[in-house]
């Protein structure tokens, strides 16, 4: 395990990755501070907190976004699966 500090909107926070994770790590840490000051210039009257839990929702949608993609990509291929099986049936029962 490797040891790395992420800094997040100015905080610190000592975090312990494996060497596969450490590069995930890092550049969600960057793309985590590139949105928060993406916030910041977008709504100036909002402080850091606001800006950071816009982060996060943001974050969280997205990830919302991909898993509903990924049950949509995993049905239709069980659907060609299933497809494919009954053709195979089909075309034994008429040998």
């Amino acid at each position: 395990m490797n040891r790395i500090e992420a800094n997040i909107a100015g905080t610190k926070i000592p975090l312990k990755v494996s060497e596969e994770e450490e590069v995930y790590v890092t550049k969600a840490i960057e793309e985590i501070n590139a949105r928060i000051k993406q916030y910041q210039s977008e709504f100036t009257q909002k402080d850091l907190q606001d800006c950071i839990l816009m982060a996060l929702l943001t974050y969280a949608v997205d990830y919302h976004k991909v898993q509903s993609r990924m049950v949509d990509e995993t049905s239709w291929n069980t659907l060609i699966d299933i497809r494919n099986q009954l053709q195979v049936l089909e075309a034994h029962s008429l040998d």
